[in-house]
């Protein structure tokens, strides 16, 4: 059985076997569009998700792509992601959510560099099912993740350096640090406490 979507690192063997099963030019176009998410997002985990191949930073999917008989779809996994880059879409059929192109050329990186900047954005001003909010670095690294309450820094928070290490953690009482606060060399193994109270 496979791991659910967000625990597979690198290429999923389940989105090799939908390209796979796509007539030509539709394969070499999501081979292709493929090899450019992975590149913008080498941190992401790739699976199929919603029937399609999708990329998910942290358990948030931010990219999908799939092909029909008529076009190749991108899919950023947001209804108003899309809105923020509109004046690079000008020439491709759109839907909420969708951006549809011909099935013989994928879309430009810069463009789905774009498109993937904006979704990130937007994922981390969201908060998740549990309440969590997320920031992503650009190649959809986590860089530091907690919870938000009445707009302000709540709970215990994580921060990570570009590498993926873990940089620091500690905790929040309604935007104020409280507790102890522990920063971490590369290894993840603690260099300072420091205990802030309550």
């Amino acid at each position: 059985m496979p791991a659910p979507c967000g625990w597979i690192f690198g290429m999923s063997d389940e989105v090799t076997a939908y390209i796979a099963a796509q007539p030509e030019p539709q394969r070499t176009t999501l081979t292709t569009m493929r090899a450019t998410i992975d590149a913008l997002l080498p941190r992401a985990a790739e699976c199929l998700a919603y029937g399609m191949p999708s990329w998910r930073v942290d358990g948030t999917a931010v990219a999908g792509i799939a092909a029909s008989k008529q076009h190749c779809a991108f899919f950023p996994h947001s209804g108003t992601a899309l809105a923020g880059v509109a004046d690079r879409l000008a020439g491709y059929d759109l839907a909420k959510g969708t951006v549809r192109y011909p099935v013989d050329t994928p879309l430009p990186r810069t463009l789905v560099r774009a498109v993937i900047a904006r979704r990130l954005a937007e994922a981390a001003t969201t908060p998740d099912s549990k309440g969590f909010r997320r920031e992503f670095y650009a190649d959809g690294g986590l860089k530091a993740k907690g919870k938000v309450k009445d707009g302000e820094l709540h709970g215990a928070w994580s921060w990570w350096r570009r590498d993926g290490s873990l940089m620091r953690t500690g905790s929040f009482d309604r935007g104020r640090q409280v507790r102890e606060w522990t920063t971490y060399d590369r290894a993840s193994d603690p260099v300072k406490v420091t205990d802030l109270g309550r």
